[in-house]
């Protein structure tokens, strides 16, 4: 696997359930989100949203 690959998933994942959900936002400052780090992975420990209207009816 490359390097980024678990960067690059997150990333891709994350603006697919952002456009999913457009009124989905952060709920806290993004330098706040307590990160894990272990052997294979650099990711969030957890993501809290605020959610407020309901899903988009566009996919893709």
């Amino acid at each position: 696997m490359q390097e980024n690959a678990p960067q690059l998933f997150l990333c891709v994942a994350y603006q697919a359930l952002f456009d999913r959900f457009p009124s989905l936002i952060l709920g806290m400052n993004e330098r706040d989100i307590p990160w894990e780090h272990d052997v294979a992975f650099i990711r969030p420990a957890g993501l809290p949203v605020a959610w407020d209207g309901e899903p988009s009816t566009t996919i893709g």
